[in-house]
């Protein structure tokens, strides 16, 4: 028993320098980071090299207690292009607002549900 709690105590010992160790790439690529809590909410911002970003204000509601949480992040794509996104979460869900020029298009369901089913296909169906 003795043997076993000397081996357990070195190898927390061990286990905790190792992950301790600073690696020194830590917010290397950290261009600004914000984090400011205040009595009605907060505030979260950061941006690093390669053109990630985002920045976000929760607010509490003192009349309903509801946070809500608007926002939006970007990020850089291999050809160049910044996308961004903008959202907000509140008590009806999490929310994203279109973003300029990538729209996501409509589908028509009007077309797709008078489609005709191939009868062929409706007697497979039941064997």
């Amino acid at each position: 028993m003795r043997v076993f709690s000397a081996f357990l105590v070195v190898f927390m010992v061990c286990a905790s320098l190792i992950t301790g160790a600073p690696t020194g790439e830590e917010n290397s690529d950290l261009l600004s980071y914000e984090n400011v809590q205040t009595e009605n909410g907060y505030r979260f911002s950061y941006e690093t090299k390669d053109g990630q970003a985002r920045e976000e204000v929760g607010t509490i509601d003192p009349n309903t207690g509801v946070m809500t949480v608007t926002g939006w992040y970007s990020y850089r794509t291999p050809d160049g292009a910044t996308h961004r996104v903008d959202f907000i979460a509140d008590e009806n869900g999490y929310r994203t607002v279109d973003e300029p020029g990538f729209a996501v298009p409509e589908v028509e369901t009007a077309v797709v549900a008078a489609a005709p089913i191939n009868n062929a296909l409706l007697l497979s169906l039941v064997g």
